[in-house]
């Protein structure tokens, strides 16, 4: 499956994690999107932190839905190419316990908009997100 408009009057905001283990860090892409499929908002985040895989798209996820809330749109589609954390996230699957508690508090965070839905896509519908992602870990330093 390759990526879709978000349905009529919401945003979909794709999400993805990368993880450089080599040296300890790990980063997130953000897209936000809206119902034509035209580019909203950007977002990329270095984590600076030795994160595995799983938590590190447990990281997209919550990123993505706080830069909703900062960019003030409301009715979303999340989508990830990490299923273990759709299905979590959906409830037809528990959480692996090392992201339990940002699994929570992801579903937490959700209760405050008008529409969440959490959804599926191959990594080749995610491709943009994932190139945003890989740009943080080269990223060494922030000035303000």
């Amino acid at each position: 499956m390759t990526w879709s408009p978000s349905p009529r009057f919401s945003f979909k905001i794709n999400v993805d994690g990368t993880v450089d283990k080599a040296n300890g860090k790990a980063g997130v892409g953000v897209i936000v999107r809206d119902d034509l499929g035209r580019v909203e908002a950007t977002m990329c985040r270095n984590l600076d932190a030795p994160l595995g895989a799983i938590e590190t798209e447990s990281k997209a996820i919550e990123s993505g839905l706080l830069f909703a809330q900062d960019i003030g749109i409301w009715d979303i589609v999340v989508e990830s190419d990490c299923l273990i954390m759709i299905q979590a996230l959906k409830g037809t699957s528990a959480p692996p316990s090392v992201v339990s508690a940002v699994t929570q508090g992801i579903l937490d965070l959700s209760m405050g908009f008008n529409r969440v839905e959490f959804s599926h896509v191959k990594r080749q519908g995610n491709k943009p997100a994932h190139v945003l992602a890989k740009h943080t870990l080269g990223i060494t330093a922030f000035i303000a």
